[in-house]
């Protein structure tokens, strides 16, 4: 070969590989847009249910137990409960004449669904949040002060969806209204944050990307945080008061287990009971449920929710939830743990069980939460159980140690009518 023709054939070798390198990056541009709409359409499939579990909406939750006995008001259903001698108020009448929570100064300062604790209220937030702490601690769980502001791809990977059209989510942001568009979203991109719906969510990512020592699980943690839900939508008696606001503190359990479904479901029968345990102390009357597969959400293979009678509501009202979420979450923060099972390694066509050709393998751990004290809701239900004729409110003797001396919460200055 000439070496004109070597010449000619190396340009045609350059052009070749500029069009194969054209072709290479385009490729892989798409095969990156194709990789980004499987993991969003796989993020969509919700975890399985346990077998076990009621199939069909809300109305098919199966009632495990009622602790206690409702208390009615006069020309209540007598049946189904203590009839009271005198009329039963609820939680905001209660609130006024014991000058507790000033919904209103809230409304002016920051919007709808926003409170001011004061006085005794105050006092029984920081006493219930000690109460939960102190009892999970003794049960060996873990205390922990969590971030109540976390990146939203560990919300979604704890089965949340932060940038649906209908979420809760609300998002931080340090661009100033007004910006430029191309500004705000140069923020959205790079340095978006969300504040957490429950610290169940900044639990979970405490161990995100950790390979775990399987001596070390169980790992039970009570967390102690914010929850701020936008709660777009609701409405009527379910907004009324504190039922359901927009920023509550919360202690959440945590308990991050063995890939073994009989220690998972064991570790959510425990967090059931602990829950059940601390709301008998508490003197509440309360009901367990069992949840079906249309109310488990997106991460959980199994769900329980507690509900409390609420003498001003007339009914039960959700103060507690416990769930089992199996690997679900574990597998998208990808939390595994080292195994002491040994797994054999094919070698030259055969396979060997030991020596130096075999090695540990690691699994993704399962996570279960519930939650240890949601406070508002457990102020509720207090406020409206103990509440006396005269207006005050007997307070019950677990809580008398954090409460400052307080024991009986009374009607201030002017009198109860």
């Amino acid at each position: 070969m000439s070496p004109q023709d070597k010449e000619q054939k190396r340009k045609e070798l350059v052009e070749r590989g500029k069009v194969l390198k054209e072709e290479i990056h385009a490729q892989e541009t798409e095969l990156s847009a194709l990789e980004s709409k499987l993991y969003e359409q796989a993020v969509m499939i919700p975890n399985s249910t346990h077998p076990t579990s009621p199939i069909g909406p809300e109305s098919a939750a199966q009632l495990i137990r009622i602790q206690g006995v409702p208390r009615l008001n006069a020309g209540g259903r007598a049946l189904l409960g203590n009839e009271s001698s005198y009329p039963l108020l609820d939680h905001v009448s209660l609130s006024k004449i014991l000058d507790l929570v000033d919904f209103e100064a809230a409304t002016a300062v920051t919007g709808s669904r926003w409170y001011y604790l004061k006085n005794e209220a105050a006092l029984l937030e920081l006493a219930l949040i000690q109460f939960a702490t102190q009892r999970a601690v003794r049960k060996g769980f873990t205390p922990v002060i969590t971030p109540d502001v976390v990146r939203p791809e560990v919300v979604q990977a704890c089965g949340f969806q932060p940038r649906d059209e209908a979420s809760q989510t609300y998002w931080v942001s340090t661009t100033a209204p007004g910006s430029t568009s191309k500004e705000a979203a140069h923020h959205h991109q790079h340095s978006a944050l969300c504040l957490v719906a429950t610290a169940e969510i900044a639990l979970a990512g405490m161990n995100m990307n950790r390979v775990l020592e399987e001596s070390l699980l169980p790992i039970k943690l009570a967390g102690f945080g914010r929850a701020f839900r936008a709660e777009a939508g609701s409405r009527g008696a379910e907004v009324k008061g504190l039922y359901r606001v927009h920023q509550f503190s919360k202690v959440e359990l945590f308990v991050v287990s063995k890939a073994d479904q009989v220690e998972s479901d064991k570790a959510l029968e425990e967090i059931r009971q602990f829950q059940e345990d601390i709301f008998e102390e508490l003197g509440l009357c309360y009901r367990v449920l069992d949840m079906p597969t249309e109310e488990l959400g997106a991460s959980a293979y199994k769900k329980y929710d507690i509900e409390a009678w609420m003498p001003g509501r007339n009914g039960w009202g959700e103060i507690s939830s416990t769930s089992n979420c199996t690997d679900y979450q574990a597998r998208r923060l990808n939390i595994r743990y080292r195994t002491n099972k040994i797994r054999p390694q094919v070698s030259s066509g055969s396979i060997s069980e030991g020596g130096s050709n075999s090695y540990m393998t690691t699994e993704f751990a399962h996570t279960l939460n519930g939650t240890a004290m949601a406070i508002p809701r457990i102020i509720v239900a207090l406020l409206e159980t103990y509440q006396q004729k005269d207006g005050s409110v007997h307070l019950p003797e677990c809580l008398w140690p954090f409460m400052a001396g307080v024991q009986v919460i009374r009607p201030k200055d002017h009198k109860f009518l």
